[in-house]
This record gives structure tokens, sequence and C-alpha cells, in this order.
């Protein structure tokens, strides 16, 4: 638990939900730990006829509520105190259903929130990293996080939350009686060694989960590694068909889910141990206890209530060694998300941005020097771009074009030397602020899904319907968009599909693909 203590800040906005929970969870608990165990000792010998000399005994929690029942109800007729003894049961229960559906409900919607937040914080986190983040991971894997580790945290903190305040609470009501048995009943010492039992319950409960949370790890990160490998197949369909690669793929493919497939047994494996290991810990101290007692003379009336006790001890024991098994594996999606959530951003805004009041297009690099990683991909680069000049780089595949104009909107920033726009180093620029001066106009087609007004409207939220269209023919598009059956409003998709097309050609530049990289102005 100590693992989530940092997120317990995002329970502030629901604190009331969480204490209607608590509260519900402590109904569901009294009902079940020391309600149903009072059923066996007291109720039922007054429903049914007894020779087993129960009620001679008096006194810890039995005693204490037959005393209460008799004065409450001392002076009804036997067919009124029959009626009473019946409805003890039913009670019981409505009181045990109506606090468990409420503490499920409450703690799930706890939960919801929760995660809610988590995924929120993680997604608006890797809309500020830098581009090179990006180069460590991915993309698929980067989705699977997104949607897949944070949906096993979604599905583990429900689990766990419909269970993380009954169960601990039934375990001590279960407890309370069975202490205050031991105190007033013949052959107490059953009772205690009884007890005594549950803790060693938890021995093979804390090896088994320690396991799961290694596999769950290892499970999400082939699932990681495996919409990578997806990603990367859907996103090159005409690089594989040219090349031939579908068989390579193929296999590629068939061994990863395999591997996949091996953790996800293991997982199984070790969260199906848990119930077991708990049970047979369990009926061996219940076999002890009913040998014990035997020998001390209990009656079967007390006897049978210690016995339900020690199962309402037992039962929260092993659904608390499953929580610790969610948790675990909660854990290790965690860990996958936090690598984007505490990622450092390498390229900070500057504590005082300057401003720029009078902007000037004109580009500046003196002497830059920059390389992914100990290779130098630019060295020693001056140039100089005045505003209103137009500059082509040509040169081979990998000679730093790209690059260098990466350079520009702070993508990266330069090994050595300065890169300064408007007169102002990139570096002393507020990034936000820099970016909206610069227009890009990338080499392949990237749309969002929505209609092409919406992806129009991203780069100036507010525009209105005639300043979307003059931006469209200034690009050159928009004599194709009115081809299409919806106009402005037709549905578009990821890499330039348009209505079941791709649109194609610098015909589009700057709505959906263009020739160039990069435009200051």
């Amino acid at each position: 638990m100590k693992r989530f203590w940092p997120y317990l800040k995002y329970f502030k906005p629901v604190r009331w939900h969480f204490v209607g929970a608590v509260v519900a969870g402590l109904v569901y608990a009294a009902a079940t730990g020391a309600g149903l165990p009072l059923a066996a000792k007291v109720v039922l010998p007054l429903i049914f006829e007894d020779d087993t000399g129960a009620g001679d005994e008096e006194g810890g929690i039995g005693g204490f509520f037959m005393e209460t029942l008799q004065g409450w109800f001392g002076g009804l007729s036997e067919g009124g105190l029959l009626l009473v003894a019946c409805s003890w049961l039913p009670l019981m229960f409505v009181f045990r259903a109506l606090g468990g559906f409420y503490s499920a409900y409450w703690t799930s919607y706890c939960g919801y929130r929760f995660i809610e937040q988590v995924r929120e914080e993680t997604f608006a986190k890797l809309q500020s990293l830098p581009i090179g983040f990006f180069q460590k991971f991915q993309a698929g894997d980067l989705v699977a996080r997104l949607s897949g580790d944070a949906e096993i945290l979604r599905v583990s903190t429900a689990k766990v939350s419909q269970d993380l305040i009954k169960q601990p609470a039934t375990l001590i009501g279960a407890l309370a009686f069975l202490i205050s048995e031991a105190v007033t009943t013949k052959g107490a010492s059953v009772i205690l060694l009884a007890i005594l039992s549950i803790p060693i319950c938890v021995i093979p409960l804390r090896t088994i989960a320690r396991q799961l949370g290694r596999k769950a790890k290892k499970l999400q990160n082939s699932a990681g590694d495996l919409s990578g490998q997806i990603s990367e197949a859907i996103q090159a369909p005409m690089e594989v068909r040219a090349f031939q690669l579908e068989e390579p793929l193929i296999d590629r493919f068939r061994k990863k889910v395999r591997s996949i497939i091996g953790y996800s047994m293991k997982v199984v494996k070790y969260r199906q141990l848990i119930s077991p290991a708990v049970e047979v810990v369990s009926v061996i101290g219940l076999t002890f206890a009913i040998f014990l007692g035997a020998r001390e003379g209990m009656t079967l009336s007390s006897f049978m209530a210690i016995a339900m006790a020690l199962y309402l001890c037992y039962e929260p024991v092993k659904k608390l060694g499953a929580i610790h098994g969610h948790l675990k594996q909660a854990e290790a999606s965690l860990d996958r998300l936090e690598e984007i959530s505490m990622a450092v951003d390498e390229l900070p805004d500057p504590e005082s941005p300057v401003e720029v009041n009078e902007f000037g297009a004109d580009v500046e690099l003196d002497g830059v020097d920059f390389g992914y990683g100990d290779d130098l991909v630019l060295k020693g680069i001056d140039l100089k771009i005045r505003a209103g000049e137009c500059v082509a780089l040509i040169g081979p595949s990998g000679g730093g074009k790209s690059s260098l104009f990466s350079l520009i909107p702070r993508f990266y920033d330069a090994t050595a030397g300065a890169v300064r726009v408007s007169g102002v180093d990139v570096k002393d620029w507020a990034k936000g602020d820099l970016r909206s001066k610069i227009g890009l106009v990338a080499q392949t087609a990237i749309l969002f899904k929505g209609t092409i007004r919406e992806n129009i409207l991203l780069g100036r939220p507010g525009a209105t319907d005639d300043e979307v269209e003059e931006a469209a023919r200034k690009a050159n598009a928009h004599d194709f968009i009115l081809e299409q059956e919806k106009g402005y409003d037709t549905e578009v998709t990821e890499m330039g599909i348009v209505g079941g097309a791709e649109a194609a050609g610098c015909d589009c530049a700057g709505v959906f693909e263009g020739c160039s990289d990069s435009v200051i102005g």
C-alpha cells in the first residue's frame, strides 16, 4: 500500500463518498463478523429445542446478547419470541446486503475517479514531453500504457476497492467475537489456538504476491512490445508488401503472442494459488480446533458459533490475499505509467522567458553542433536566413536537413552553438510562444479523427467559417475539400484518409500533406 500513498491526494474530491463507503463497510462487517456467529450461538437455540446444554454458559458477547433479548422480549409469548428470533437472520442479511452494496458502490466510484485523474495527468504530461522522449519508446508501447496499463490499474482499483473496507472490518468483527468467547467459554484454549493459525496464512500469501508482481510486470512489458509490433505493421503497409516482410512480421507476432500466453498463465497460476493456500492452512487450524474442542467438552452450539467466526476470519484473509495480488499487478502498471508521468522534461521553459514585442522572422544558426547521442549530425553550422527569404536545404538522406529544422522550434537543443529566432536564443523563448510563430508542414499527412473543419480549427480555435475557408484556399485545399460529399464537414482519420481516399500531393499543403519542412512567419 505504501506504493500508492502519493496518490491519496486524488481521493480528496470524493472524500465524502469514501466516508460513506467506510460506514457502509462497517455495517457489513458488523452484520457478517458478529451478527452471523451470534445467530449460531444464541438465536438458533431459541428457535430449536437444544439438548446439548447450550445457554448454560453466560458472559461474552453471546451472554450479553442473550440478556439483552430477555430484557427486551422477555414478556412475549412463546410464539412472539419465536417470531422475533426467526426475524434475526433476514434482518442481518438485509443489513449485510445494504452495507455490502453501498460499500462496493461508493468505493468503486472513488476508484474510478482516482484512475481518471491518473490517466488524465499521464496523458497531459505526455503532451508536454520533448520529441526526444518519443524516440525511447515505440508508439504502440505508449498507447498500451495509456490504454492497457491504465485499464489494468482501473480494474485492479475497482476490485480492491470492493473489499478493502469490508474484509478488514469483517475480520476485526469476527476476531472480537472469538476473543470474547475465549474469555467466557469453556475450552478457551481451542479458540486461542485457532486464532493463532490466522497469521500463518499470511506467510504463503506474501510469497505468492511477490511472484505475481514480477510476472505481471513482465506480462505488461510484453503486451507493450506486442502493441508496438502491431503499430509498426499497420503504419507501414506499403513498405511491408514492397519488401515482402509479411512472413517475418507474422513470425515475430506469433512468438510474442506465445510469450504473452506464457506470462499470462504464470499470472493466473499465482493468482489462483492464493485461495487454496489459505484454505489449506485454515482447514488445518479448524480441524485442530475441532479435536481440542471435543476433548475440552465444548457444546455443539458454542462450537458452531466459534467455527462460523473462524470461517469468517479466514475468508477475509483469503480475499485480502487476492487484494495483495491485485495491488502487485496494479503496481506493475503504475510503474509503466510513471515512466511517462515522472519523466523529466529535458527542454524546460526558461524561468524568465524573453517577451518579443516586435517579431522579426529572421533565423540564425551560430556555430551549431547537434547529434543524437555521441554521433554528430550537424557540426559547426553557420547560417542566417532573413525575413522574406526562401531557402532550400539539399542533401542526401540522413544529412541533417530535418534535424536542422527541428532546432528552430526547439524540438531539440543544439549540442553547441546557438539558434536564434528574431535575434533571441530559442532557449530564452517560452516554447509555446516560439512555436506559435512557426508554421510546420510535415513530410507525411497527419490528421486527427474528426471533420476537416475541426482539423483546420486546431491551428486557431474559435476561427470563423470564412477564416477556415481562407486558410484552406491559401493551402490550395479548398477545391479538393468541396469535392467531398460533405465538404468541410467530411470525416477524416489519421494518415490523410479523407472520405475513404488518401489526400496526396502538395495541392493540400498545410492542411493535409506538404513538400517542405518548416516555415517561419
